[in-house]
């Protein structure tokens, strides 16, 4: 689950064009899908820099027509308490990371992951190691090409 931090400005929620008949939940990453313009949940295997778009505000089945899902956007300067798929650990901060295959945790490990799928920076640990909690941000880059 992702959370915006408290040490973050306010950002308002918006509502969201979304996947039809598809079921949300409250924390999950959201991304942009570019071809249809829905925000749709998050997966290591869909997300990038480019096209992950809000953090998901509620738990529900959207409707079959018309469809929305109230979620904050992601912006610059954003802070975001992250639950982690692991122990955190000293040598994890200043490290790009991976989201988990459901787009709820960050895949949180010593290695800094060089593509633009690594869409989570961690700062600094939250609680004890074993809480399994990070503070970071998103890195949003948008299209950069024509």
């Amino acid at each position: 689950m992702f959370k915006v931090s408290s040490l973050s400005p306010n950002i308002p929620a918006l509502d969201y064009t979304a996947d039809a008949s598809v079921s949300y939940t409250n924390g999950d990453l959201l991304y942009r899908n570019t071809s249809n313009g829905e925000v749709v949940a998050a997966a290591s295997t869909t997300v990038s820099t480019v096209n992950i778009e809000a953090i998901c505000q509620s738990t529900e089945t959207t409707a079959a027509s018309s469809p929305t899902i109230r979620a904050i956007p992601i912006v610059s300067g954003m802070l975001v308490e992250a639950d982690c798929d692991s122990s955190t650990a000293a040598n994890q901060l200043n490290k790009a990371h991976l989201i988990n295959d459901t787009g709820a945790t960050v895949v949180n490990t010593d290695t800094h992951v060089g593509t633009s799928a690594a869409v989570f920076i961690a700062l600094k640990i939250i609680g004890a190691t074993t809480d399994k909690k990070l503070l970071g941000y998103f890195v949003k880059v948008g299209q950069v090409t024509a």
